[in-house]
């Protein structure tokens, strides 16, 4: 039962960034919990699975739509200084 309910959170993802434009702005994915910060959306490869997303520094991150488990859009937060 596992394998099915990551596959339908795959395809939920994976259908997300099918239906937004290059270079959508998107402040952080969430790759198995982990906060991975991103600027824009890039492009999906439709029979992998696999999103491209640019940082603010240009460079290139490749996430599987099948561990993604969220979105943020707009800057990650930063943890406050004690």
């Amino acid at each position: 039962m596992a394998d099915k309910k990551n596959c339908n959170r795959c395809n939920k993802f994976k259908d997300f960034f099918k239906g937004i434009p290059v270079n959508y702005p998107i402040g952080v994915i969430y790759l198995n919990g982990f906060p991975v910060e991103v600027a824009n959306f890039s492009n999906l490869q439709r029979h992998t699975g696999l999103a491209y997303f640019l940082d603010a520094e240009g460079q290139l991150t490749i996430l599987d739509t099948a561990k993604i488990d969220g979105v943020s859009f707009g800057a990650a937060e930063q943890p406050e200084e004690e």
